[in-house]
């Protein structure tokens, strides 16, 4: 082996690491349900719009590790001082609302797959997996360490469950390469509107900048954040394309599967290829889902402390109550979907109202202060970065857009049924 292929891989088992944990704040459920139909129902049509997404959130963490290095406050404290701190409170309450009102899909993620693996009942779930991260998030000396750890564990296992899916289904090369020529298939708009939210998060880009502080780095690790945010996010996108293929070959032309849930997903490999794939499956949906399950919560707890001016370090209480509180949201929701069959649309809809606000200011927040000379110095955003930035901003207002637009249909059932 070469000295460089020696150095490389000595980069990704040492050195990475907050780009990996804001990776697995990504792949949780939604993600892995939106490849699925994308893949099930127009092939590899849709795998451009897979890559643009994750090259946007690429980008976006590459600013927020590389502003956690140059900083020396965290990221809200900066913004407050340079903007207000009117601003970094409405960063942070909006941060908080998005992770806390989408943390129930990471319960009932973990509630599909582990009842799929061992038949237990889905309800129990949320709550023992709530409290083993309530008992590692309160009983743990160094949480960052811990999740460092965690994560490439569990992306590991990520990996190899869904490739060992891709064995099952193969992938047809030459229709893979067209799937990087732009194009919208008939019907496939709702899928791609569900495709972006689920890869590019730049609510999670934000909380990198506070996960390079805890890994301890400097300006001087500047370059190696910025490594860090594209083999991270390469993983992101490794994973959910591999999805996508596995679908795409498994359920592409065929009629009569449902692919709506990771419930159905799972049972329509097992009809097609047996119960070892579906365990397979349920393997990989439980890593996933446990990956962001902690991370995702403390994304919001760590935001919204730092945007009120408390200490945002992992391992102190502002941020550890906080986490708790958007952890114990997220179960409750998800026992009252699973035990009461309550309807889920309103915390749907308030986290979706808060991406109005959180979505677009996060991003305009980590353009400014990525190119900001006066905090970066020579580290400040060069064009390429810059580029990608503001096409992803771009594609942000356009969600926002149909964000509106979905609310205000919904709004409208809700009140026909009424």
């Amino acid at each position: 082996m070469s000295d460089k292929s020696t150095s490389f891989f000595k980069f990704l088992i040492y050195a990475t690491g907050p780009a990996l944990i804001t990776a697995s704040v990504v792949v949780g459920p939604g993600s892995i349900v939106t490849a699925s139909k994308a893949g099930g129902h127009h092939g590899y049509s849709l795998v451009w719009l897979l890559f643009c997404s994750s090259l946007f959130m690429m980008a976006y963490t590459y600013m927020g590790s590389r502003i956690g290095c140059c900083a020396d406050d965290s990221i809200l404290t900066l913004t407050a001082k340079k903007y207000g701190r009117w601003l970094s409170v409405i960063v942070g309450i909006s941060s908080f609302l998005v992770v806390a009102g989408f943390q129930f899909g990471n319960n009932l993620g973990v509630a599909t797959a582990m009842t799929g693996l061992t038949g237990v009942s889905e309800f129990y779930w949320p709550v023992a997996f709530t409290a083993i991260s309530l008992a590692m998030l309160f009983f743990t000396t160094n949480l960052y360490k811990l999740l460092e750890v965690l994560m490439k564990v569990l992306i590991g296992l990520m990996v190899l469950s869904f490739l060992a899916n891709l064995l099952y289904t193969g992938i047809r090369p030459l229709d893979f390469a067209k799937g990087f020529i732009p194009s919208f298939p008939e019907g496939s708009l709702p899928i791609a509107q569900g495709m972006f939210p689920t890869t590019f998060s730049v609510v999670a880009a934000l909380y990198a900048a506070h996960l390079a502080q805890e890994k301890m780095w400097k300006k001087e690790d500047a370059d190696t954040a910025g490594k860090d945010a594209m083999v991270g996010i390469f993983m992101l996108f490794f994973i959910s394309l591999t999805i996508l293929c596995t679908s795409a070959g498994a359920f592409f032309g065929k009629e009569g599967v449902e692919l709506g849930s990771a419930a159905a997903l799972s049972g329509a490999l097992e009809g097609l290829f047996g119960s070892s794939a579906r365990y397979i499956f349920c393997f990989g949906l439980a890593a996933a889902a446990f990956s962001s399950f902690l991370v995702n919560a403390m994304a919001g707890g760590g935001l919204l402390a730092d945007g009120l001016g408390l200490d945002k370090r992992l391992d102190h209480m502002p941020v550890k109550v906080l986490t708790a509180a958007a952890l114990l949201i997220g179960m409750g929701i998800a026992v009252l979907v699973l035990k009461y069959e309550f309807n889920a649309v309103t915390s749907i809809l308030v986290a979706q109202a808060s991406t109005l606000l959180a979505v677009p200011v996060c991003a305009i927040l980590l353009l400014l202060l990525a190119n900001d000379r006066g905090i970066m110095g020579d580290k400040k955003n060069g064009a390429v970065v810059n580029v990608i930035g503001v096409l992803g901003f771009m594609v942000l207002c356009w969600m926002v857009w149909n964000t509106i637009g979905s609310i205000q249909t919904k709004l409208a059932a809700m009140g026909g049924a009424g």
